[in-house]
């Protein structure tokens, strides 16, 4: 399907645009979501997804928020949770946990900034 056909992907970009720039893009027929450059939820089957990781846990988990499993020949799971479906109808709700998952995009993002520099100092002081 089309991006500009999806109406749920465009609904979400319009709803968490107080964010950022918000530019869905399409990827192995689910949609990416990125504010002003940063992926930060997966849109799959017209369910959201949010990026999440040790700071966010104890508060998806309190929203029994399920992990985004890829649905592929192996289950893999990915560092993206599920975020209720009334949540839609719920703004501030919404928002609140959105901004956490653009955090946890900020927070790996930096970590692999920092691993590569890492690498990349112990490559060039051996040679």
């Amino acid at each position: 399907m089309a991006l500009a056909d999806n109406e749920f992907v465009q609904m979400v970009s319009e709803l968490l645009s107080p964010l950022g720039n918000i530019r869905p893009n399409r990827m192995f027929g689910a949609f990416g979501l990125y504010c002003d450059g940063v992926f930060f939820a997966i849109i799959d089957d017209d369910v959201l997804y949010l990026k999440g990781d040790e700071q966010t846990a104890g508060a998806y988990d309190a929203q029994g928020m399920a992990p985004f499993c890829v649905p592929s020949g192996r289950p893999m799971i990915l560092s993206y949770f599920e975020v209720p479906g009334d949540w839609l109808d719920e703004p501030d709700q919404l928002m609140e946990f959105a901004h956490m998952a653009l955090g946890a995009a900020h927070r790996a993002a930096a970590e692999k900034v920092a691993k590569a520099k890492r690498k990349k100092s112990k490559t060039g002081s051996n040679g």
